[in-house]
């Protein structure tokens, strides 16, 4: 299986779980799913925008690129990128001549122009994520102070249009500020982050790749699968299916996580979270957070 459709087949069963709207702007949470009407919020970037009605969308593993996908039946994906600094026709020569997305994604475009303040392009896109027989659509748009936004639209012949319309109006209906400079994790809450969350870790060892996973419930309890790697290698007590109580606390880049057993020959664990640049450390181990589909 490609690596987004994993992600789209999460999308799709946690759905249900996810679809209040916020009230209050909070800024982009990794490894969260956005239901139609939810608000993107990136400070960094000073942009603004909302799920197109009808999509659902999350910041995929291991990868730093935004994706949207259709809940009601519209085969394709939309990417959204972000960029610090650029104008759109420095965009548009990197277009024609081919340019690297992400490390996963490149495209050509075939005739960029400038409408309204925004770069429009049917492309050829290539990737490992990708159908081949795919078509492809990238608009792209730059605020006032810099940051450039741009989306990537890909689908079946029959479907594009549909698909690039939606892509096109997410980036018409969004907005650009001056970007924060600040921590974009100063109001970062852990507990409110990682409650109902898939933890997962992995190791390349021996010719294959161990997992570490913790799925942490709303209501206090979790489960896990444990290898002796991370901040298990310690000791062989711990390996193995779990199951427990957890606490989190800390408001910030920095918080606490406890794991209490139901088996009591096992001691808790405290370990140490931080979060830099979308990415959450327990115990200076990568981790990578999603929704996780064991919890009510």
């Amino acid at each position: 299986m490609k690596p987004y459709m994993h992600i789209i087949a999460l999308l799709l069963l946690v759905l249900p779980f996810s679809l209040t709207a916020q009230v209050r702007k909070e800024r982009l949470q990794p490894g969260r799913i956005y239901g139609a009407g939810e608000t993107l919020y990136a400070p960094r970037l000073g942009f603004t925008a909302q799920v197109p009605q009808g999509w659902a969308g999350t910041m995929p593993r291991e990868n730093e690129v935004f994706l949207l996908v259709s809940v009601i039946g519209i085969p394709g994906e939309i990417y959204v990128f972000g960029r610090m600094e650029g104008d759109l026709s420095a965009i548009s020569e990197a277009w024609k001549k081919g340019g690297d997305l992400d490390n996963n994604i490149r495209l050509v475009a075939s005739d960029p122009r400038i409408e309204n303040g925004m770069l429009l392009s049917e492309v050829v896109a290539e990737g490992p994520a990708l159908v081949k027989k795919n078509k492809g659509f990238a608009a792209s748009r730059c605020g006032d102070s810099g940051p450039c936004i741009s989306v990537l639209a890909v689908a079946p012949g029959e479907w594009i249009d549909a698909v690039a319309a939606t892509a096109r109006d997410f980036l018409e209906k969004s907005s650009f500020e001056a970007p924060s400079l600040a921590s974009p994790y100063a109001d970062f809450d852990w507990r409110n982050f990682l409650s109902g969350k898939l933890m997962i870790a992995y190791t390349v060892a021996q010719g294959g790749t161990r997992e570490n996973q913790v799925h942490l419930c709303g209501d206090g309890t979790f489960s896990a699968r444990l290898s002796k790697t991370g901040w298990m290698r310690q000791t062989n007590n711990y390996r193995g299916n779990q199951r427990g109580t957890w606490t989190a606390q800390g408001i910030g880049e920095t918080g606490l996580l406890r794991l209490d057993f139901n088996n009591k020959k096992l001691a808790p664990v405290e370990l140490k979270l931080f979060i830099e640049d979308e990415k959450v450390y327990v115990n200076d181990e990568r981790y990578f957070a999603s929704q996780s589909d064991r919890c009510n």
